[in-house]
C-alpha cells in the first residue's frame, strides 16, 4: 500500500518523535532577534511550540491542509499569538515582514527545481525587515548516503498512531543530473508494510549562492 505521510500529520508526528534537535538553536534564535516570526513549511506545528512557549508571536506557512488543520489544534491555547495559514512558500503574501523567517527540517529540500528555489528566495525576502534574520536549516548528505547499494536500510522505529510497533527502512535513487534523491521508506507493522515515496532535491549549500535574492 503506497501512503503520503504529508497528508497524515499524526503519523507524521509519531515517526519523527526523536527530531528534537533544532528545538533549542530555532527557540533561542527566537529569543534573541524578538518576534514576529515566520516559519515557511511549518508542519505540524512541531517548532512553533518552543517559539509560542516564550510569548513571542508567531506565523506558520504550510501547504498541506491537513497538516494546518492538526497545527491549529495543537496551537490553539496560544491563541491570537499564533497563526498557521495553508499557502504555497513560493508564492505567499502576507503584507507583513517579520524580525525572524525560518525553514526547518530539510523542508527546502522539497523545492526540486532551482526556480522553485528562486522564487521562495524572493518570497523570504519581501517578508524580512531590513534588521531580520532567516536561517535554512538542512542536511548536507554525504555522498556516500546519496550513492548507496539499492538495498533497504534501516531507519528508525516508532509505535504507530493507532497501536503496534513499526520498524522503518527506506531505500533511495539518486538522480546527479537533477540533483533529486528518490526515497521510499518501508513501514512495517503486524506484517503489512505501507510505502511511503519521497523526492528531496538534495542541493549542496553553494548551490544557493547562485540563486541570487533581489535587491534594493
Amino acid at each position: 500500500m503506497i501512503k503520503d505521510i504529508y497528508s497524515d500529520p499524526e503519523l507524521y508526528d509519531a515517526a519523527h518523535w526523536w527530531k528534537t534537535n533544532d528545538i533549542e538553536f530555532i527557540a533561542n534564535a527566537a529569543s534573541e532577534f524578538g518576534g514576529p516570526v515566520l516559519e515557511m513549511a511549518s508542519g505540524t506545528g512541531r517548532l512553533a511550540l518552543p517559539i509560542l512557549e516564550k510569548g513571542i508571536n508567531y506565523t506558520g506557512i504550510e501547504l498541506s491542509s491537513s497538516f494546518a488543520k492538526f497545527a491549529r489544534k495543537k496551537l490553539e491555547k496560544y491563541g491570537d499569538l499564533a497563526q498557521i495559514l495553508e499557502g504555497d512558500i513560493r508564492n505567499i503574501n502576507l503584507e507583513q515582514q517579520f524580525q525572524f523567517v525560518f525553514i526547518g527540517f530539510n523542508s527546502i529540500f522539497h523545492l526540486l527545481k532551482n526556480e522553485d528555489v528562486a522564487l521562495f528566495l524572493s518570497c523570504v525576502y519581501s517578508h524580512l525587515l531590513d534588521d531580520g534574520l532567516f536561517v535554512i536549516d538542512a542536511f548536507v548528505p554525504h555522498p556516500i548516503f546519496l550513492y548507496r547499494a539499492e538495498q533497504k536500510y534501516y531507519v528508525m522505529e516508532f509505535d504507530w498512531p493507532s497501536g503496534g510497533h513499526c520498524i522503518v527502512n527506506e531505500t533511495n535513487h539518486y538522480d546527479p543530473d537533477s540533483q533529486i534523491n528518490h526515497i521510499y521508506w518501508y513501514f512495517n507493522t503486524s506484517g503489512d508494510t505501507v510505502i511511503h515515496p519521497d523526492d528531496l532535491a538534495w542541493l549542496h549549500p553553494v548551490s544557493y549562492t547562485h540563486l541570487t535574492l533581489p535587491t534594493i
